[in-house]
Formats: structure tokens, sequence, C-alpha cells
């Protein structure tokens, strides 16, 4: 889906990039409560198209996005100079799994890290946890680390077995769920059309079978790895995390 068939997906990042503004004015919230200096260095874990990257280093950050996609990676890059960043941006196609490898020979260490849009999951918990534990080997000592993610607790309470979405020049996806409440894992069959008149055309269709948490488990699977959890919030508009907040912002820190 990130890879192959990235053009797909990427349309809807691209839909995206008008409501990315206020998502980092909540990281910069963040990142100023927790004493993250201005034009501090900033780690963006699975950084897609690098929509957050990019308005950061354009608030003054020194920024290093990577992500699996060379698609989006190009993107990003193209969006950079678009933005005049590119100087204090650095974008790197690579798998978030290995991180620890792809940059420990950098001998670079981050102010903070941030894993966005649901950006993990995709594989098992113990592989979420070696990611949290090579994310802190990556930070300073008082770095922090943001993680926005789906709230289980949400699609539990909210669960739509089945929806349509229909974005720019007539494309249509349709999303089949199914949550098995065993092992907190959300089965998505996603198919994607595009509008000839009154039919649809099919693209393609992905099978994801994706791990969802909940906050209490979030907070253990963070504390797990040697973070030390500070707060959550259900969005960057610093709201409750509840049954009614689709997502949730975590906030850890790399305690000294």
């Amino acid at each position: 889906m990130f890879i192959d068939n990235a053009s797909l997906y990427g349309a809807q990042l691209e839909e995206r990039l008008e409501r990315t503004g206020e998502e980092v004015e909540g990281l910069m919230r963040l990142f100023s409560e927790h004493g993250v200096p201005p034009g501090g260095t900033v780690l963006d874990l699975a950084c897609g198209l690098g929509r957050h990257s990019i308005l950061l280093a354009d608030k003054g950050y020194r920024i290093v996005g990577v992500d699996i996609s060379p698609t989006y990676i190009e993107r990003a890059g193209e969006l950079a100079a678009e933005r005049g960043v590119s100087c204090r941006v650095e974008f790197m196609i690579g798998d978030i799994r290995r991180m620890g490898k792809l940059l420990g020979d950098r001998g670079e260490s981050f102010d903070a890290l941030v894993n966005l849009f649901t950006s993990h999951g995709y594989w098992d918990e113990a592989t979420d946890g070696a990611i949290f534990s090579q994310a802190r080997e990556l930070a300073k000592r008082g770095g922090i680390f943001v993680i926005h993610t789906a709230n289980r607790d949400y699609l539990v309470r909210h669960f739509q077995a089945r929806d349509v979405s229909y974005g720019e020049g007539g494309r249509v996806m349709i999303a089949e769920r199914r949550l098995d409440l065993e092992n907190s894992r959300m089965f998505n069959v996603w198919r994607y059309y595009e509008q000839r008149g009154d039919d649809l055309e099919h693209l393609s269709t992905f099978e994801l079978d994706h791990r969802v948490y909940s906050l209490h488990e979030l907070v253990r699977q963070v504390e797990d790895t040697g973070w030390s959890y500070h707060s959550s919030f259900g969005g960057y508009d610093m709201e409750p995390v509840s049954t009614d907040t689709f997502g949730m912002v975590l906030v850890a820190r790399k305690e000294s």
C-alpha cells in the first residue's frame, strides 16, 4: 500500500495537508511545555509526505523524517522545496523497525521524536515495543516522544463495520472492518475505485491487520520500553481522552 500502490493512499495524505497547521500548533505547545528548544532537533517517524516535518521546519526546528515509501519521501522533498525549508529538513527512506541501524551511526540525538497519524501497530506488540525502545536510544536526555494514534475505546463504542469516502478526482474508497476484541486487532479491507459516469472502476484492494491500543495499554507500552509517561490528550487541542475522542496524543519523556 505504501510502496507498490503509494499514490492511492498518498492522495488521502495530500487531502490532509490543509489541516496540518492546527496539528503542528498543538505539537509546538507540547514542545514549549516540555522544554524542546526553539530550533531543536526533531525525528519524525513514518513521516509520510512530511506534512508535519515541513511546517515544523518552517517554524525553525531541524527535522529528520523517515518513511518506508520512496514515493512519499520524494513528494516530501518537493513540498519542502516549495516551502523553502529544504535546508532545515532531511528526508530518508527507511523502515522504522530498523531506525537504530539507520540513524545510530550518525551519532545524532533528538530533542523530540514524533510518531503521528497511527503509524505503528502494523506488526505486533513486540515490534511496537522495539520501535519505541529504539526511539528512546535516539532521544537526548530530557527529550520527549509524542505519539498520535487511534483510540481503541472510541472504535469499540462507535464501531462502523463499513463506510464509504469520496476523494478528489472521483476517487471512492469503501472500507470494511472487523475488530477482534480478544486481541484488539482491527482487520480492514480497503477497496479503491474511480468513478466513471454512473459506474465504478476498481483500482486496487488492500487488506490491513492492525493493532489498536487503549490508553492504558499505550502507557504501559511506552513505560515498558524505558520512557516515562507524562500526559495524554484526546487530540491536538488538548482535550481529555475519552470514549468519544477518535485519537489519542501521548507524551512520554526520557528522564535524565
